[in-house]
């Protein structure tokens, strides 16, 4: 097939969203297809010598409400009618608007993403999104939570409405090692929370909690690794550690290159969040074997199974994570069980080659028909 991804721009590929669309290219290329990737607008990192498994370029669209957009736009759609392309995936909030808006055609398919639990729709109404929906082939979502919200949002039919979930990357502790030492002492709980610190991750609550198992007597310490996004938040957790003399166990790490490095080190990982789309951090935890303890939001549900691969708690309700702590903290052979099954479910479920396999599978099921053609994507 000959695919072109469409996308906003890319600051990075190291993580999240964007690392994803690099594995997909890159699984897709070495399966024989034949894609391309448009950016909008370059960054500093795309104008730089950067390394991607296709060809790049660059439409250098600066307003998405602009003449000079529309002719862009209709320029790359006659290209890749001229060139045969089967279908152009869209990334992020401007590509999925403008996508479905100037390239969909009898012979060109368009489907866009969809990968956390609303935030595309912040500044860009889903009015807009729902407009689009009969010049949009299919919507792929990261998860069976994101996909229901968007089909309510944009009154999408479940036709239109596909899952790919994320695939995560082989990691090898034996290779990487573990990091230096977190924890200070031998026979403490040892908790890592892995999340950026902002509201919405509710870091403060798992600091709570923290609290509340030392006055049960327990042992206990947490790690908290992520960049702080939000200061006013930042300072009152820290004003919460003082005030209650947590100091010497909660160990502030800030943003780690490759947190997996560290959570062989821990006994369980948390993610006790407001709100969730399909979570790397608790695909990591599981990968290599942390048993779980996350909040009941989002996709959490699709990677957590209660009593399996973790427990699952209600956001913000602190007494409900003390007490998954402690039932898992008193049970080592419980952790070890859920650890393997949450291993077990990444291999087999969510692996960079399931992922690909997933797209593949739902490209090849919308193929459009069309006459042969011997044009290659020009590089």
């Amino acid at each position: 097939m000959k695919i072109v991804f469409l996308v906003d721009s890319l600051h990075s590929i190291a993580a999240g969203s964007e690392r994803q669309i690099y594995k997909l290219v890159e699984g897709l290329v070495a399966s024989g297809h034949q894609v391309k990737l448009v950016l909008l607008r370059h960054t500093g990192f795309t104008r730089g010598n950067f390394d991607f498994p296709c060809p790049v370029e660059c439409l250098e669209v600066s307003s998405i409400v602009s003449v000079s957009a529309a002719k862009k736009l209709l320029a790359l759609k006659s290209r890749l009618k001229s060139e045969s392309v089967d279908l152009v995936h869209a990334y992020f909030p401007d590509s999925c608007l403008l996508g479905p808006l100037y390239l969909k055609s009898d012979r060109l398919k368009v489907f866009t993403s969809r990968r956390d639990m609303g935030l595309i729709y912040k500044g860009k109404p889903a009015a807009l999104y729902r407009l689009l929906r009969h010049r949009t082939d299919g919507v792929i979502s990261n998860s069976k939570a994101v996909a229901e919200l968007v089909r309510e949002k944009e009154h999408l039919s479940t036709k239109a409405s596909f899952v790919a979930y994320n695939g995560i990357e082989p990691f090898d502790v034996e290779v990487e090692g573990t990091g230096e030492a977190i924890y200070q002492s031998t026979d403490s709980i040892k908790l890592i929370l892995v999340a950026n610190i902002k509201p919405v991750k509710r870091n403060l609550d798992a600091v709570k909690a923290v609290r509340r198992l030392l006055e049960k007597g327990h042992s206990v310490e947490l790690a908290l690794v992520g960049k702080a996004q939000d200061k006013q938040y930042v300072e009152e957790i820290k004003a919460y550690i003082a005030e209650t003399e947590l100091e010497s166990t909660i160990h502030w790490l800030g943003q780690v290159q490759e947190p997996r490095r560290l959570l062989k080190q821990a006994d369980i990982g948390l993610l006790v969040s407001e709100s969730e789309g399909l979570s790397n951090t608790l695909m990591e935890y599981m990968q290599v074997g942390l048993p779980v303890v996350a909040t009941n939001v989002g996709g959490n549900p699709e990677l957590v199974e209660g009593g399996v691969t973790g427990a699952l708690v209600e956001k913000g309700q602190v007494d409900e994570i003390v007490a998954a702590i402690s039932h898992l903290a008193s049970d080592k052979k419980l952790q070890r069980a859920m650890g393997e099954a949450g291993m077990r479910k990444m291999t087999d479920e969510f692996s960079i080659t399931a992922m690909v396999r997933h797209h593949e599978a739902f490209y090849s099921s919308n193929k459009p028909e069309k006459k042969d053609s011997a044009n290659a994507i020009a590089g």
